[in-house]
C-alpha cells in the first residue's frame, strides 16, 4: 500500500502544474499578483554570464557581432565583442556613473558619463543605460504602485495596459513563466517595441534567451540571441585592458 501511494504521489506530482505558473484568468488572478511574480522572478536575477550574438539595424548601418557578457544588477555590464573567425573587436564597459567603450580594429577608446550619445559611439541605437541592461536581460520595470487602465487577456497572455501623460505603456505577460514577452511603450521620444522568445530556467528563475528592441521613430533595431547563459554564477568578472597605443576619443 505504501508503494502505491508514493507511486500515485509521483505520477499526479507529475502532473501538477508548477507552483509559479498563473491561471489565465484576469477574474481568479488579481494584477497585482501577476506584477508580483513579474518582479520576483526578475528580481531573482542577480548576475548574468552568457555569450551570443548581437544583430543591430539602423538608417546609417547595420551588422552583426559575437560576444561573451558579464552583467551585475542594477548597475554593472561588460560586454567583449569578437568579429569574424574570432577576432578580437572591442568590448564595452558600463555603469550608472561611468562608460568605457573600446574599439580595437580603430584602436580607438571613449570614456566618460553614460548618455545616449557616448552610448551610441559603440552600439548604434538610442539606448539608455537602463535599456540596455534589459536588452540583454529580457527584464522590463513594471509599475509598483499604480493599477493598469486595462487588464485583460490577450493571445494567451496577461495584458497591462498603464495610461503616461503623452501615451501609454503594455506588457504582454506568459503565465507560465512570468516573463514580458512583449512591451511597447507609446507616445514618447523613445518610442520601443520589445518582445522576447526561447524562455529558460535556470535557478528558479526563467529569463529568454532572444530579445527584440525595435525603436519604430528612428528605424532602428537590436536583437539579442543567447547560445549559452548562466543564470547567477558564483564568479563574475568585470576586468577589462585598454592598450597603451588606445587613441582617446
Amino acid at each position: 500500500r505504501a508503494g502505491t501511494v508514493f507511486l500515485l504521489t509521483v505520477l499526479f506530482g507529475a502532473c501538477a502544474p508548477k507552483m509559479s505558473e498563473l491561471v489565465l484568468d484576469t477574474g481568479k488572478v488579481p494584477a497585482r499578483e501577476v506584477l508580483r511574480r513579474v518582479s520576483e522572478n526578475a528580481a531573482g536575477i542577480t548576475t548574468l554570464t552568457g555569450t551570443g550574438s548581437v544583430d543591430f539595424e539602423s538608417p546609417e548601418l547595420g551588422g552583426s557581432v559575437f560576444f561573451t557578457l558579464a552583467l551585475r544588477k542594477p548597475d554593472s555590464l561588460l560586454i567583449t565583442f569578437e568579429g569574424p573567425f574570432g577576432m578580437d573587436a572591442g568590448f564595452l564597459f558600463l555603469s550608472r556613473s561611468r562608460y568605457v567603450l573600446y574599439n580595437r580594429m580603430e584602436n580607438r577608446v571613449i570614456s566618460g558619463v553614460p548618455s545616449e550619445a557616448g552610448i551610441r559611439w559603440g552600439i548604434p541605437l538610442d539606448l539608455t543605460v537602463d535599456q540596455i541592461l534589459d536588452a540583454f536581460t529580457g527584464t522590463f520595470r513594471v509599475p509598483g504602485q499604480i493599477s493598469p487602465t486595462r487588464y485583460a487577456i490577450d493571445n494567451e497572455n496577461f495584458l497591462l495596459t498603464y495610461a503616461q501623460p503623452a501615451g501609454s505603456e503594455s506588457f504582454w505577460i506568459d503565465p507560465a513563466t512570468t516573463l514580458i514577452t512583449r512591451y511597447q511603450k507609446t507616445g514618447t521620444r523613445l518610442n520601443v517595441l520589445a518582445e522576447t522568445a526561447l524562455p529558460e530556467e535556470q535557478d528558479s528563475r526563467h529569463l529568454p534567451r532572444q530579445i527584440t528592441l525595435v525603436f519604430p521613430d528612428s528605424g532602428r533595431r537590436l536583437s539579442v540571441y543567447y547560445s549559452s547563459v548562466t543564470v547567477n554564477p558564483e564568479r563574475v568578472s568585470f576586468a577589462y585592458t585598454i592598450p597603451r597605443s588606445a587613441i582617446p576619443q
